[in-house]
């Protein structure tokens, strides 16, 4: 049950993500003071009360690779404004903590500059009133958003996505400049879905005849949650932004995956032990570039190897072998094991049983 918006090209699920503003290139203690003031803000707009020890402003973080050696940072905040999630997505910077506050920024910039000024435009003339007798919701929708001056007269655009024989509509419209994406809830049919995500936007937008249309589940796990649920994948993204970002994300996979090795096995690991060894094979007959490869790879601290498939290129190899890798990381068992104090030596002839080994050989 979340409307969602976005910002800048970018989706998300519940209504609005604000992009407008100034970039925020600021110093440590003004920029600590925007995000203050975010939350001051949001705490004051709250309808329904948080869980306790629930952050008021929740951040996330994309990166990507603005060349081949750049790493750039994106901040998105989550809140609650009047029961609805909101996500706020900001510009991309050189570090986290820039983009902590250009985020932040922006967000102000947008609901209390942009929306502000909306509200004193509105207070002097009335919104305008669909008359569409017998026109779908959609349509309504599309006829409002022409005649209302926050959308710039430029009507909505609708995307549909099937799942489990259930269809989900989302709206992008432009309010006050800014990109933004509404979803509906799932429903059986496509004219449903867009049916119900229209009437959620006619309701945020406050269209005459549509205050009371929708009202927020106070039960919803986006209120009562200990976190606000994450947007789709990749919401805020355009088409250009979704390969870098993919780029970024197979650039520092290995870096990730040996992260969590060397916490993992902090106990069991000795000084200045490495974590892993690698090796690869190449198909000699392939005259293709670049060559099909498979990686291996051996943590001599829980004694486990992993080989992955034949693709093409070491580094593809490579990422093969950490999804391996990864699924062994977050098995349970192993979680348990290392929780009892286990040793390496135990570790290790725990796991060269020959069962084991042959199911690490296989994969």
């Amino acid at each position: 049950q979340q409307m969602l918006q976005q910002q800048q090209a970018q989706q998300q699920p519940l209504p609005q993500a604000a992009q407008q503003g100034p970039p925020a290139d600021q110093q440590d203690g003004a920029g600590k003071g925007v995000i203050s003031l975010l939350q001051e803000f949001v705490q004051c707009s709250r309808q329904f009360h948080a869980p306790q020890h629930r952050a008021i402003l929740q951040w996330n973080y994309d990166n990507r690779m603005a060349d081949f050696t750049t790493l750039e940072f994106r901040g998105t905040v989550a809140f609650l404004l009047d029961g609805v999630p909101h996500h706020v997505a900001g510009a991309w910077h050189p570090s986290k903590k820039i983009a902590q506050r250009d985020a932040a920024e922006r967000a102000l910039a947008f609901f209390v500059g942009k929306w502000g000024e909306q509200l004193l435009l509105e207070q002097e003339g009335p919104k305008p009133v669909s008359e569409s007798e017998g026109a779908s919701k959609a349509q309504i929708l599309e006829d409002f958003c022409s005649s209302y001056h926050a959308c710039g007269g430029k009507v909505p655009q609708w995307s549909t996505t099937w799942e489990a024989g259930e269809c989900s509509a989302v709206v992008e419209l432009s309010l006050l400049g800014v990109p933004h994406k509404f979803a509906g809830a799932a429903k059986p049919s496509e004219e449903a879905a867009v049916d119900d995500a229209a009437r959620r936007v006619l309701w945020y937008l406050q269209c005459p005849g549509y205050e009371n249309a929708f009202s927020p589940d106070p039960r919803a796990a986006a209120v009562v949650g200990r976190d606000i649920p994450s947007p789709p994948a990749n919401w805020a993204n355009t088409a250009a932004e979704g390969c870098a970002l993919q780029m970024a994300e197979r650039k520092t996979a290995l870096m990730r995956v040996q992260n969590k090795l060397q916490q993992t096995f902090a106990k069991q690991l000795r000084p200045g032990q490495g974590v892993w060894d690698w090796s690869y094979e190449t198909d000699e007959e392939d005259q293709s570039w670049p060559p099909l490869c498979r990686a291996t790879v051996r943590i001599p601290v829980a004694g486990k190897t992993f080989t992955g498939a034949w693709v093409r290129g070491q580094r593809d190899a490579q990422i093969e072998v950490c999804d391996l890798v990864c699924q062994f990381l977050n098995d349970s068992d192993l979680t348990r094991t290392l929780s009892k104090g286990s040793s390496s030596n135990e570790l290790i002839s725990e796991s060269s049983d020959g069962a084991l080994g042959s199911e690490a050989q296989e994969q």
